[in-house]
């Protein structure tokens, strides 16, 4: 039983040692990456990881990136472990990991996928209660038995038989900061609104992908003016990021931000299609 980590990165110099030291362990180490600037490749190479390049054509995928890893990457080993650079496989996790992917291959009918959940950390706080812990994402997968699908999210096509791995991996995703967070959000903003754009001019669900919060994105689509108060009122409120302290406000706010750029930017398409000002 062998595992690969394959690791997807952008300019991710300050996060890929932490990351890549933390599969050290595995048989196999891939970073696939998108044209970093930073000196990420030759920081992965330092780190014993194999370095492949693949740059995509118009908006990124997560689960293309994923996809053309396990397609082009040369991989040999049993199991691929997916992350992010901004991630880390703690050591309970990754004996949690072993063990999980030890008992499938065990047996004739085990799981060919599995679900791991994060610890999210912003500004030195693990954010437990916005984040809605354990937040399940599709990580495992064993090789040639099994692919991801969706469109900006990845998620493991429906009637797939997974089983999910409770101990969390840990999660940077502020790690570079307000302005890498923003810029990142922008895209997703435009994604967002583009899609949602098109559910409501009647393309049906399949507009919104096919991630594992469909239910979710359908009501938010109907409801999209209210957004930014139904995404606060869902950080703090509901999922108690009051409890986070100053951490969990500032979260929830900026979460806020991000569906108002989401409900803008439909504004202007609109605006656009009609040939009005902006």
């Amino acid at each position: 039983m062998t595992i690969a980590a394959v690791v997807i990165s952008l300019n991710e110099a300050i996060n890929l040692p932490r990351c890549l030291q933390s599969v050290g362990w595995c048989e196999e180490r891939l970073l696939v990456d998108s044209g970093s600037r930073d000196g990420s490749q030759a920081i992965a190479q330092r780190c014993g990881a194999r370095v492949l390049e693949h740059r995509q054509t118009g908006r990124f995928s997560f689960t293309e990136q994923r996809n053309w890893a396990l397609d082009h990457g040369g991989l040999h080993s049993d199991w691929v472990l997916f992350l992010d650079a901004d991630e880390e496989i703690s050591p309970a996790c990754r004996l949690a990991i072993e063990q999980a992917t030890a008992q499938a291959q065990a047996v004739s009918d085990g799981p060919v996928g599995f679900e791991l959940t994060p610890r999210y950390w912003f500004l030195g706080r693990w954010l437990r209660h916005s984040q809605g812990y354990p937040n399940w994402h599709p990580r495992l997968v064993r090789r040639g038995r099994l692919r991801l699908t969706g469109s900006m999210w990845e998620s493991f096509p429906a009637g797939s038989h997974v089983g999910r791995i409770a101990v969390p991996y840990e999660h940077y995703a502020f790690s570079k900061g307000i302005d890498d967070w923003l810029e990142r959000h922008i895209r997703y903003a435009d994604w967002e609104a583009e899609h949602t754009l098109a559910f409501l001019d009647g393309e049906g669900s399949r507009a919104l992908g096919t991630d594992r919060h469909l239910r979710l994105r359908r009501l938010a689509a109907r409801l999209w003016p209210l957004r930014p108060l139904l995404r606060f009122s869902q950080k703090y409120l509901l999922q108690r990021g009051f409890l986070e302290g100053w951490q969990g406000l500032v979260f929830a706010l900026l979460m806020a931000g991000y569906e108002l750029i989401t409900v803008v930017k439909m504004v202007e398409r609109r605006r656009m299609a009609r040939g009005l000002p902006l």
